[in-house]
């Protein structure tokens, strides 16, 4: 008797034990599709986020540029920068807002090598507003890295500057670069009266030598000239001529 009552409670605990482990194997299959769904959750919140959001997840990747100069000639900025490497080219934007909400234009330097730029064409004594950053693309899509910090320059009155006056910077810095080549009185004068002096000057030393005594009257007649003809540059406005001779 004694003997069966113990055999039915070894029965009575392992039916338990039995138990307590299905229990156990349950609770952990729940907690296993829990984590699957968490996990699934997870996954689709990271692909969302990676299709909407492509440039700026890859952004901080690429090197910054910053502007070292501006520098301002009448209604041309020149925008320099150092070179950065890792990259495709850069991209300048310029604006008259400071916001870069409006009146803003772009433009891309494909070459990472290159490290400045020219506007033209801006408007004249306006402030403007410049920033630039680096970029890459690859699998048809293009990276950018952070703007840079504004600079701001202002542009000049256009000088009101003619033909002549573009030339003569270019031109008239010597004898043979003029807009006609030099007579053979050897030198440019700056208006016609002074080429007529120079001529008056040289005859009255011929004439002087021959009151010396130093020349003939031949002599006189051979080197004094008789008369000139003279002509003016059409870029710096000064004068040269030949003397006419017997």
């Amino acid at each position: 008797m004694v003997r069966e009552i113990q055999i039915r409670s070894a029965l009575t605990a392992l039916k338990l034990i039995n138990v307590f482990k299905k229990k156990e194997i349950l609770n952990n299959q729940t907690e296993v599709i829990k984590m699957k769904k968490i996990t699934s959750i997870l996954l689709s919140i990271i692909m969302i986020y990676s299709v909407c959001f492509p440039i700026t997840a890859f952004a901080a990747a690429l090197p910054t540029v910053g502007i070292s100069s501006l520098s301002v000639k009448e209604n041309t900025v020149t925008v320099k920068w150092k070179k950065k490497s890792k990259i495709m080219g850069y991209q300048i934007q310029y604006s008259t807002d400071s916001k870069f909400k409006k009146n803003k234009k772009s433009i891309k330097i494909k070459k990472a090598k290159i490290t400045s730029k020219k506007i033209s064409n801006l408007k004249e004594s306006k402030k403007y507003y410049f920033r630039i950053r680096t970029y890459k693309s690859s699998n048809k899509k293009t990276r950018y890295s952070k703007w840079s910090k504004v600079k701001s320059i202002k542009t000049t009155k256009e000088s009101k500057c003619t033909k002549d006056n573009i030339q003569k910077e270019t031109h008239c810095t010597n004898n043979n670069n003029h807009s006609m080549s030099c007579g053979n009185m050897g030198k440019w004068f700056n208006s016609r009266d002074e080429v007529d002096d120079y001529w008056v000057q040289i005859d009255n030393n011929y004439a002087k030598q021959y009151l010396n005594g130093t020349i003939t009257f031949e002599e006189y007649n051979k080197k004094s000239p008789y008369g000139y003809e003279c002509w003016s540059c059409s870029y710096c406005g000064k004068w040269t001529g030949n003397f006419k001779y017997d």
